[in-house]
């Protein structure tokens, strides 16, 4: 298995706990089939979208039905047989980049974090992992917002950065056996310097196979990067300032192609983030501080509380591996639509 130490550690502690409500859980899914119109059953090839849905001003509309909305694939009318209004609960992963590029600003974040969970509707269930040099599962998903909050504040800053590592184990080991809907919410500036195993391309196709939103926060680091390479510390202390010498101007000491090689670097861990959020139908939000770090959590807890789920099984039975487009409407006028783009079939 690719899971590392840390992460094993918390398996295990997660695991007694989860044994002893597992049975009963499986005998209450099977029993009570009210309750489980947002569950994810991708065994019986079910498709689920989560939608939002926009009005003129912008504000979310959460008052619609499952007679309000109207779904395509491949410009074919589907029969919605699932539908979960806006306060059916998520499974939320919250991911966290504790990698150097959070020296002297953990402890804001972490408040930032710690707030995030307060504004999320109060039945969801939260999994909190750090990742620096390892995946450190903090806490295993659970309601409970003051050990969520422990979790967040146990964290800690490292030094590289395996963050294709913590998202495909986030997926493939946790998310993938939820039932609820699910969302994950990385806090990262898309760079990845130590995976050992997992790529960029690894965890796309990950994310694409599975029902499970993705909200990026991009948190650019590339003024540290300038800052550093001048001797400057980082913003709220760390690093170790070189002292400017009188009558002399500091003077960058990478060259342009090491300035234009981190640049691109930078730019390609946003495309990245981009290609996950496109895949799953989530929003990459961008935060150029810890100022607008609060805001970005913000907009995905509104944006959390506004999703509508829907699901069918599609008239095309055919197991090609093929890309389907979908289309989802509202009887609104001039409402706006977001939901993911389109999925690729299971193929044989």
């Amino acid at each position: 298995m690719r899971l590392k130490h840390s992460f094993i550690i918390g398996l295990l502690l997660a695991a007694s706990a989860l044994a002893l409500r597992a049975l009963p859980q499986e005998d209450k899914a099977k029993g009570t089939k009210k309750e489980e119109p947002y569950t994810l059953q991708v065994d019986v090839d079910l498709v689920n979208l989560a939608v939002a849905v926009a009005g003129p001003s912008g504000n979310f509309l959460t008052d619609l039905k499952k007679e309000n909305f109207t779904v395509f694939e491949d410009k074919v009318e589907q029969k919605i047989t699932n539908f979960a209004a806006v306060d059916a609960p998520f499974a939320v992963a919250l991911v966290l980049d504790t990698s150097g590029s959070t020296e002297g600003r953990l402890a804001r974040i972490q408040d930032e974090a710690i707030h995030f969970v307060g504004q999320i509707h109060p039945d969801d269930e939260v999994m909190v992992i750090s990742f620096d040099d390892e995946v450190h599962l903090e806490t295993d998903f659970t309601s409970n917002r003051r050990a969520i909050e422990r979790a967040i504040k146990r964290t800690r800053t490292g030094q590289s950065t395996q963050l294709y590592e913590a998202v495909y184990l986030a997926l493939e080991e946790k998310l993938k056996k939820k039932r609820e809907r699910k969302a994950m919410v990385l806090f990262t500036d898309g760079v990845d310097t130590s995976s050992p195993t997992a790529s960029a391309k690894e965890t796309i196709e990950a994310a694409k196979e599975m029902d499970t939103l993705i909200f990026p926060i991009f948190f650019d680091t590339s003024r540290d990067m300038h800052r550093l390479s001048r001797g400057g510390p980082f913003p709220g202390g760390g690093g170790n300032p070189r002292f400017p010498v009188p009558g002399r101007v500091p003077v960058d000491p990478r060259s342009p192609r090491q300035r234009g090689d981190e640049e691109m670097e930078i730019q390609r861990g946003r495309g990245y983030l981009h290609d996950l959020a496109e895949a799953t139908g989530g929003t990459l939000y961008a935060a150029d501080g810890l100022d607008s770090l609060g805001g970005a959590f913000g907009k995905i807890a509104t944006e959390l509380r506004s999703l509508y789920n829907l699901g069918y099984i599609s008239t095309n039975q055919k197991k090609d591996g093929k890309f389907r487009k979908l289309t989802v409407k509202v009887d609104r006028p001039d409402a706006v639509v977001k939901a993911k783009k389109g999925y690729y079939s299971r193929k044989k």
